[in-house]
């Protein structure tokens, strides 16, 4: 198998040689242009020769002229719809169609997107989230906006060829704890518009990453998805086990990533050994329930590495 054909084959639950595997890390890197953003990844592919790799997109979503947050109505109908000329997308794609130039078509892509409430959140402050909700419509206009552009954005790298995207979503993280939403939050200002996301990813690889912990899964089964990313090993969060018994989806996760920078070489295999035991070898991508730190060490990510290919 070459590596798109293992991640379709995991994706499909067909037979495997092995699990994909991968890992990923924030390059710090919003303030590079697109190609120097691209060669970053493209030294960590060729570091760890991973199965997949997941691009990252750490250029954020812009802030309109003159906002420092949303406290007023009218600092959210600032947002109106942006397009993809913008310097945030024209450097993504850029740096994603120089990873494609170098990597070929045998290695897949995971374009990273985040839903739209947190492309508002993320770059003003996810301190702002409860301005949003006090200004019900105002918000849900300005995601409607974004949300367009997203679905462009989304058109734009299957264009491209991307196989895949990775969707975050924080709506899962119950309302009492940092980034958290209430059932009805969720319901009206994060479901209905990161699900048209996911719908305008349609036939390509849709990646969920159900971010947080102490997850409430009952919110994300009818997400259009075809993998399930969870970090498992997080407290209050389901193993992959449990995992198992909520879906039939494929599974991506299996890692700590919050220990993995301190592990030594015996506790790595043992917790792949333990992963593969919990969820079987089809279906799964092994990898980290999300960002790994950018101090692991390079032993332990290569050692993760060569033992995921015995």
């Amino acid at each position: 198998m070459n590596k798109r054909e293992r991640l379709l084959a995991a994706v499909a639950g067909a037979p495997l040689d092995h699990p994909p595997t991968t890992a990923w890390v924030h390059f710090q890197s919003d303030h590079l242009g697109g190609r120097q953003v691209a060669d970053l990844h493209l030294e960590f592919l060729r570091a760890y020769d991973w199965d997949v790799l997941k691009v990252m997109n750490d250029y954020r979503y812009p802030v309109p002229s003159g906002i420092t947050t949303l406290a007023d109505a009218a600092s959210l109908r600032a947002y109106r719809r942006l397009g993809l000329g913008i310097p945030a997308v024209t450097a993504q794609l850029e740096c994603v169609a120089r990873i494609q130039d170098q990597v070929g078509a045998s290695t897949p892509l995971l374009e990273t997107v985040f839903e739209p409430f947190q492309q508002i959140a993320r770059n003003i402050g996810f301190s702002q989230a409860k301005n949003l909700y006090r200004h019900r419509q105002e918000a849900l206009d300005a995601l409607e906006a974004v949300t367009d552009d997203m679905c462009a954005y989304v058109e734009a790298v299957r264009k491209q060829g991307v196989d895949g995207i990775f969707m975050s979503i924080n709506g899962a993280i119950p309302e009492h704890l940092p980034r958290g939403a209430s059932e009805e939050q969720h319901e009206v200002f994060q479901k209905p518009f990161a699900t048209r996301v996911l719908r305008a990813a349609e036939g390509m690889v849709r990646v969920l990453h159900i971010h947080g912990g102490h997850l409430q899964m009952d919110r994300v089964g009818d997400y259009p998805c075809e993998v399930w990313s969870v970090s498992d090993r997080l407290p209050g969060n389901p193993g992959l086990a449990q995992l198992r018994t909520m879906t039939d989806k494929c599974i991506m996760g299996g890692l700590d990533e919050t220990r993995i920078q301190e592990r030594t070489l015996p506790e790595i295999a043992a917790e792949v050994d333990d992963a593969l035991a919990a969820a079987g070898r089809q279906k799964l991508i092994l990898a980290p329930g999300c960002t790994v730190p950018s101090f692991t060490p390079k032993r332990n990510l290569e050692f993760l590495r060569e033992y995921t290919l015995r």
